[in-house]
């Protein structure tokens, strides 16, 4: 059983990573997913941090509905499914106390890579998105970095990207909780846990949602840059040298 102040610490995370999506419509994930590593096992890690990040966009996504484009979401849903159906044969088979050296190197790289400089012009490219996004899901967790800057050079304004971006990623994660179903993973332990968890991530959603468009990003991302370097580091060395 996770200690109540350990708990507390991961609500309020939820809570300020939920915020900082419905911002600037990324980072939020990755954030919540460090911070998780320092409290949870392995192998529970990804599985609920899938819950709580579906239970964030489909706040943030309610939050904005009226800004989600349609057309980009039937694509990446087809891919989705695939996605995670060849993942979901591979992922059992990850010795657990690898996974957070995996998480590490994943949030490092997303933090540091370069934005996309240019459209991708590719027919369904959101299917091949989909399926590359939930693939990696199921391994990492935290991909809505990646498929937040995938989609930046798709022009669709500020309150269009940050909804499409959470729809998207709901689809993502409503089928990453549904292959570690499959897979066996027990959810009822963590019920109180994840029961705190989503109240936070819901109030945060319609806190950052209410702040967009009235806080500028670039502070956000320089500070949430350095803090996910931090956190990264320190699961890949915590493992390394334990």
């Amino acid at each position: 059983m996770l200690d109540p102040v350990n708990a507390l610490i991961l609500i309020v995370t939820c809570l300020c990573s939920s915020v900082l999506s419905g911002i600037i419509g990324t980072g939020g994930a990755m954030l919540l997913i460090a911070v998780m590593a320092m409290f949870l096992p392995p192998a529970a890690i990804v599985p609920l941090h899938g819950v709580v990040q579906l239970v964030s966009s489909v706040t943030r996504g309610l939050f904005g509905f009226r800004h989600v484009v349609w057309r980009i979401c039937g694509q990446y849903l087809c891919g989705a499914v695939i996605g995670a159906a060849v993942a979901s044969q591979f992922v059992a088979r990850i010795p657990p106390g690898s996974i957070p050296i995996l998480l590490g190197a994943f949030v490092l790289i997303v933090t540091w890579m370069p934005g996309v400089q240019a459209e991708v012009r590719v027919p369904v490219k959101f299917l091949f998105f989909g399926a590359g996004i939930t693939f990696l899901s199921l391994f990492v967790g935290a991909t809505a970095g990646l498929l937040a800057s995938l989609m930046l050079r798709e022009g669709l304004g500020r309150d269009r990207y940050v909804v499409t971006v959470a729809l998207l990623a709901t689809i993502s994660h409503a089928l990453k909780i549904i292959a570690f179903g499959l897979l066996g993973f027990a959810f009822s332990p963590y019920a109180s846990l994840l029961v705190g968890m989503i109240l936070s991530v819901t109030l945060g959603s319609y806190v950052g949602t209410r702040l967009r468009g009235k806080v500028p990003e670039k502070p956000f991302r320089q500070a949430l840059k350095i803090l996910l370097t931090i956190l990264a580091l320190r699961m890949i060395l915590k493992v390394t040298f334990a």
